[in-house]
């Protein structure tokens, strides 16, 4: 059995490869508030509150034992051999739903993170293809999105956060690995779905310049700069990556491995921290540096009097 909520609550029988309909939305709903608190009563006047809103009808009660009855139905299609022990149990204070991280496509998503994030720098290959994995469990917008109540609610934007978090993991592992030729069409989705995540408009410079095609990069940090300032107050990370790319820094780009083919692998030396160095100077004043100023060398690269040498 396997409870699904990386999309639209669902029931998923693993030994018969096959969903489990759930007969309703208001069912759906269910599920998903009940996974939000596993192994945990959820009173029953929160479960209405997630099923109704404010202005539940007059026998909002019932119709939530009606709901459970046919939620506990689908659970026993699904599981026959415990139809003695039925996971969905009524307590004194609501209802509670038993289940383990890993019968959740929540929970093995959020483990397999978790593990990525432990390993990714001494192994780079394996966390990526973790990750790859682990998003690949992800059906839509979690919990299937749309309006629902403060309990759904709230786990969806964790898991969101979640989910953001892997992608950005997942693309420093492919820049270490040296596939910054292949995640650029994936960061340009990411950034354009997600304009206000700076980190996103980050790693995509630093693809771009590792392609050879820093006056792209320097093009994704003028878009991006406006929008983030406005909701920020700051570009940290990408005032940083432009004067890197305006003194072409050692730091864009690492050691070759194997030059072999587009999959160099290329080890990316951190960031200097933001408590070292203030980032947060005005893209204007960068432009006034005396030696060799960033609207210099972009001039240069714009017109073709820098060349790309490996480097922007």
């Amino acid at each position: 059995m396997q409870f699904r909520i990386l999309g639209s609550p669902e029931l998923y029988d693993e030994k018969r490869q096959q969903r489990i309909p759930l007969t309703s939305r208001k069912q759906r709903l269910l599920l998903g508030a009940l996974l939000a608190r596993p192994n945990s009563p959820v009173p029953r006047e929160r479960l209405i509150r997630e099923l109704w809103g404010a202005l539940p009808p007059k026998k909002a009660r019932n119709t939530l034992n009606a709901h459970v009855s046919g939620l506990r139905k689908a659970l026993a299609e699904a599981e026959p051999d415990r139809i003695a022990s039925t996971r969905l149990v009524a307590r004194s204070a609501g209802y509670l739903l038993e289940t383990r991280a890993t019968e959740t496509d929540s929970g093995q998503f959020c483990l397999a993170v978790a593990q990525a994030q432990r390993t990714a720098a001494q192994d780079p290959y394996g966390a990526h293809d973790l990750l790859r994995r682990a998003l690949g469990l992800w059906r839509g917008t979690a919990l299937e999105g749309g309006a629902h109540g403060p309990v759904c609610a709230a786990l969806a934007a964790r898991l969101e956060e979640e989910r953001q978090q892997a992608l950005e993991i997942l693309f420093d592992c492919a820049l270490r690995m040296g596939q910054h030729h292949r995640i650029v069409p994936e960061l340009e989705e990411v950034c354009a779905a997600h304009p206000l995540r700076e980190r996103f408009h980050d790693q995509l410079m630093l693809a771009l310049c590792r392609s050879g095609r820093g006056a792209e990069a320097i093009g994704v940090y003028t878009r991006a700069r406006h929008r983030l300032t406005a909701e920020h107050g700051h570009t940290r990370l990408l005032s940083a990556r432009l004067e890197q790319i305006s003194v072409q820094a050692p730091t864009l780009f690492g050691p070759e491995l194997d030059a072999a083919d587009d999959w160099t692998r290329v080890e990316v030396t951190a960031l200097p921290s933001a408590a070292d160095r203030d980032f947060d100077r005005d893209f204007d004043r960068d432009f006034d540096r005396p030696a060799r100023s960033v609207m210099g060398y972009l001039t240069e690269l714009l017109s073709g009097q820098a060349l790309y040498t490996g480097g922007v």
